[in-house]
C-alpha cells in the first residue's frame, strides 16, 4: 500500500524533532520551510523524506499536513492554503492554543483536527531538534464540533506512532488547562529572574549573579524561551492565562501571610503538600 504522505510545515526545533521521531512510523515524510537551506539541511539529515518548494504545493500534496510554525502563521496558511488541499487530505498542528486556530479551520471549512504535544526546550532552530523529544510525552488532540471520527483517529494515531499517549479534549478545556499547566510556568519563570537578577548596581548584580546556584537555574531555565513566541501565545489566550496568574496570586499571597504572621508549622504542612505533588507528578511522568 502506498504509504500516507506526512508533510511537515516548518522544520524548527519542533518540526525537525517530529520528523525524526517519525522515521519509522510508516509515513511519508515530506515538508516545507520558508529557508530553502533549511529544507536541504533536513533532507540530508534524514529529518524528511522529500522536501517542497512552495507551500502551495505542500498543502495540494499531503495526506495530513501538519503546521509546526507560530500562531499567527498557523492562522494565516490555513486561511490562504487549507483549500488547496485534496478532500480527502487532514490538516492539523501543535499550536499551544487552540480555540482561535480552531476558529480559523471552522471559517474555511478545513478538515481540520487540533493537535498540541507537551513538548518541547527553551531552545530553538532545527540545530537543536533530536529524535526523542516527543518520547513519552503527553498530547492533546482537540477535535472541532463536528469532526469525523475517522481523521481523530487518523491524527491520535499519528502521535502514538511516535511513542506518545493522547488524550482528546474540546478546544475551550484544553486552552483553560495549559493556561494553568504551562503558561503560567513561563510567566512565573521569567518574573523570577526578573525580580532576581534586574538590579541596576553592578556590584550589587555581581552579587546577585555570584548567589545563584542550580535551583535559580532549574527553577528559571524556561525563561530563555522565545520572548516573541510567548507573547504570541499568551496574546492568544488572554483571559485563561489571566484566570492562571490570579490562581498563582492567591497560593503566594497565603504562603506571605503565614511567614508575616511566623506561622512556620502552617507553611512546612504547605511546603510538604508542594513536595508530595511534585513527587507525584514526577513518578506519573516517569521522570
Amino acid at each position: 500500500m502506498r504509504r500516507k504522505n506526512a508533510a511537515i510545515v516548518g522544520i524548527g526545533l519542533l518540526g525537525a524533532s517530529l520528523g525524526m521521531a517519525m522515521k519509522e512510523s510508516g509515513y511519508l515524510r515530506s515538508g516545507w520551510t520558508r529557508r530553502p537551506q533549511v529544507t536541504k539541511w533536513a533532507l540530508e539529515h534524514d529529518v524528511i523524506d522529500l522536501g517542497y518548494e512552495s507551500l502551495e504545493e505542500t498543502f495540494a500534496s499531503a495526506d495530513v499536513l501538519i503546521l509546526c510554525v507560530p500562531i499567527p502563521q498557523i492562522i494565516e496558511y490555513i486561511k490562504q492554503y487549507a483549500h488547496r488541499m485534496k478532500p480527502e487530505a487532514i490538516l492539523t498542528d501543535i499550536g499551544s492554543v487552540k480555540t482561535v486556530i480552531e476558529e480559523a479551520a471552522l471559517s474555511v471549512h478545513a478538515r481540520f483536527v487540533g493537535g498540541h504535544p507537551m513538548a518541547g526546550t527553551e531552545k530553538t532552530g532545527p540545530e537543536n531538534a533530536f529524535p526523542t523529544l516527543y518520547s513519552n510525552a503527553d498530547v492533546f488532540v482537540v477535535p472541532p464540533p463536528g469532526a469525523r471520527e475517522e481523521d481523530v483517529r487518523e491524527i491520535e494515531h499519528l502521535w502514538q506512532s511516535i511513542g506518545t499517549k493522547t488524550t482528546r479534549l474540546p478546544s475551550k478545556e484544553h486552552d483553560e488547562l495549559v493556561a494553568h499547566s504551562s503558561h503560567l510556568a513561563h510567566i512565573i519563570a521569567s518574573a523570577l529572574t526578573l525580580s532576581i537578577l534586574d538590579v541596576e548596581d553592578p556590584e550589587k548584580k555581581r552579587l546577585r549573579f555570584s548567589g545563584c546556584a542550580t535551583g535559580f537555574r532549574d527553577t528559571s531555565r524556561i525563561a530563555s524561551s522565545s520572548p516573541l513566541m510567548w507573547r504570541e501565545i499568551i496574546e492568544h489566550n488572554t483571559p485563561a492565562v489571566v484566570a492562571s496568574l490570579e490562581t498563582f496570586a492567591d497560593s503566594l499571597k497565603a504562603l506571605e501571610d503565614l511567614i508575616r504572621r511566623g506561622d512556620f508549622d502552617a507553611f512546612e504542612r504547605e511546603f510538604a503538600r508542594g513536595k508530595e505533588l511534585r513527587d507525584s507528578w514526577m513518578k506519573y511522568k516517569n521522570y
